[in-house]
């Protein structure tokens, strides 16, 4: 029993370790559902189709942020030890999936503007609600914005930037549905309730428009990343000409393995060395081969893997190395 309280208080202090790169990504999770809950709500209650749009848009940044925490979450319990994407994947499907899902917001928006249209007794909201909701939004979606940004920079995580940069859009969303609510008062005090109702009704479609923007322009991208391709034989063949650069430095060439994933090309190579060889050697050759692969393509991600060979050069103490004759002869 005490065992499993104090894992129970193991699991809840994790969520709260600041020095952690997942505590910022279940912030960002947290204050979406918020945001999203009361978005929705507020928007059906006081009739307000932007406010109530702009929280469907939050709830499916939830998608999003779970995609995030699980990423980050995988990447602190287990490091690139293998050879993978990265966060490539996460990001590919968090574009691909809010495209159609924004799409799907897009078409309910349309059809909840034009219903609008044919609205007779149109009831005053209670824009002060709304307005206060709208900017403690904003506040809190520029201030995640920022810790986002900070922690991208402090743990070296790409993917926390793309969150950050998603936070960011979301704020300026936030932004146009507080003018709106603005205008929306305006007209209300002014008694034109119904010409306000008009234009909360084009801001949420505009809204939508805008929220697509980021991931329509992405999505080729995406698909591109999420599906595998081979690469040419004849860029194969200008990776396999570093490898006749160096034959004088390794005993042997075992394979090459390519795959195109987007714009990156991601390449292992093995490679075999005297059985003698000294660690700083090994690493030292790893590294000018990778860096001669990526002077040929920018884009490339190469690993290289260097392994010892099984020492059979040996015959009755006599080296028949032919890397140790080579040095021999031009020594």
């Amino acid at each position: 029993m005490e065992r499993q309280q104090f894992n129970l208080y193991t699991r809840i202090k994790s969520w709260f370790r600041t020095d952690s790169p997942v505590f910022t990504t279940r912030i960002s999770l947290v204050l979406t559902i918020f945001i999203s809950l009361f978005g929705i709500t507020l928007g059906i209650v006081e009739d307000s189709l932007a406010v109530k749009t702009n929280g469907i848009i939050s709830a499916l940044d939830i998608l999003n942020s779970f995609l995030f925490v699980n990423a980050v979450n995988m990447s602190v319990r287990n490091p690139d030890y293998i050879f993978n994407y990265g966060y490539g994947k996460y990001e590919s499907i968090s574009i691909l999936g809010s495209s159609l899902l924004l799409l799907l917001v897009l078409g309910y928006t349309s059809i909840e503007a034009i219903s609008n249209l044919g609205k007779t007794n149109v009831a005053d909201s209670n824009y002060f609600i709304l307005m206060i909701f709208s900017s403690i939004s904003f506040l809190l979606m520029r201030i995640v914005y920022r810790i986002q940004k900070h922690s991208s920079k402090k743990f070296g995580m790409p993917i926390l930037e793309y969150d950050a940069n998603l936070w960011k859009y979301d704020s300026f969303i936030e932004l146009f549905v507080l003018l709106n609510l603005i205008i929306g008062l305006g007209l209300q005090i002014l008694e034109f309730r119904y010409i306000g109702l008009m234009i909360d009704s084009g801001v949420a479609i505009l809204l939508t428009l805008f929220a697509l923007v980021v991931p329509l322009k992405g999505s080729k991208d995406a698909l591109n990343q999420l599906l595998d391709r081979t690469i040419p034989d004849e860029v194969q063949l200008k990776f396999l000409s570093v490898i006749t650069k160096n034959h004088t430095n390794i005993c042997e060439f075992k394979a090459i393995h390519t795959r195109q994933s987007g714009k990156d090309i991601f390449i292992e190579l093995d490679i075999i060395l005297p059985f003698d060889e000294s660690m700083e050697y090994k690493d030292t050759l790893e590294k000018k081969i990778a860096k001669e692969i990526i002077d040929i393509n920018s884009n490339a991600v190469p690993r290289v893997y260097a392994k010892a060979c099984e020492g059979k050069c040996l015959d009755k103490e006599k080296r028949n190395c032919p890397i140790h004759k080579f040095r021999n002869l031009n020594g």
